[in-house]
């Protein structure tokens, strides 16, 4: 009778571990380079050394979610080389390729390459994984393209944002900085859609807020929105986050192929980001509490069945 019992218990006990293993076998099914941009790099203007980093985020079909990021410094004072924007995107792929070792070789779900040592980047979903939201951090005024491989952002669903930042935010440092600028220096800010006459405006000491706005009001659908377009990264890395400061200017429906942005004053960063539609999530996987349940559930039943089995054996 006791191994009855406790051939019922280690049933129940199994059940759960064998649902979360065979539940995502159902949902392998986003082909590879679904989800797909492309990053045409500059040259950094700025003769110091200031941030570049990029976050991609992707999921395994109907499962969990995981990031990397890629983090470098650039430096237009050390340049000297023969092709500097192919070199810059090269060291920005090194950045995402050491950022990928510390993931499990089955979480890595995306694939960034350099073509043909050209200055531009391909960041692609593999087989089985799909994007979720790349982010984009550009301290170093270098001008930046994006685009999704031949393919329109609103017919692929992905939504766009540009935040304007101050640099001072990641290059600010208590007791070495006597103030920490608020507000842009002298410069400019040029968005070209599709290669298209660029909309320039004029930083002029304005505040990041003041530029999203009007530059809100010179892009064709763009809106000035008060909440992110998705949830921040929260890291450690105080350099490598920035939170929400309130405002940022969303393209949730950018009938385009490509968007460019430069930033030439020195005082000004700009946060570029990307949400992709994130589809294949029909089943979801069962989270920790919802998996206590279904323990306690099997082992009441299977307490039951024992029960009900011994009385039906002293009754005869």
């Amino acid at each position: 009778m006791k191994q009855k019992l406790i051939h019922s218990l280690m049933l129940a006990l199994s059940l759960p571990a064998c649902i979360a293993q065979f539940q995502p076998a159902f949902a392998a099914n986003t082909a590879a380079e679904q989800d797909k941009l492309r990053i045409h790099t500059g040259i950094p203007r700025r003769a110091s050394d200031s941030l570049f980093s990029y976050t991609v985020e992707w999921r395994i079909d109907d499962g969990e979610l995981y990031r990397s990021t890629g983090l470098s410094f650039l430096n237009a004072s050390k340049l000297d080389h023969d092709k500097p924007e192919a070199y810059i995107a090269k060291k920005l792929w090194t950045a995402m390729k050491d950022g990928m070792i510390q993931l499990d070789p089955n979480w890595r779900g995306v694939t960034v390459i350099q073509p043909k040592d050209q200055p531009e980047l391909v960041i692609a979903n593999k087989a089985g994984y799909s994007l979720t939201n790349i982010t984009i951090r550009d301290y170093s005024n270098q001008a930046l393209q994006y685009e999704l491989a031949d393919k329109t952002f609103s017919a692929e669903g992905v939504q766009l944002a540009l935040d304007l930042v101050y640099t001072a935010d990641v290059e600010y440092l208590d007791n070495f900085t006597s103030k920490k600028a608020q507000s842009a220096s002298q410069g400019e800010i040029a968005i070209a859609i599709d290669g298209q006459t660029p909309i320039k405006i004029k930083t002029d000491g304005k505040t990041t807020q003041e530029l999203e706005q009007e530059l809100a009001g010179k892009i064709s659908l763009a809106q000035l929105a008060q909440t992110p377009l998705y949830p921040g990264m929260v890291s450690t890395d105080t350099r490598n986050n920035k939170p929400f400061d309130g405002s940022e200017i969303q393209l949730l429906n950018l009938s385009a192929k490509s968007i460019a942005i430069d930033i030439s004053d020195p005082a000004l960063g700009v946060l570029t980001k990307f949400k992709f539609k994130d589809e294949n999530r029909s089943l979801q996987v069962a989270d920790p509490r919802f998996m206590l349940a279904l323990l306690a559930l099997a082992t009441g039943l299977a307490l039951f069945y024992f029960w009900r089995n011994s009385k039906t054996k002293l009754s005869r």
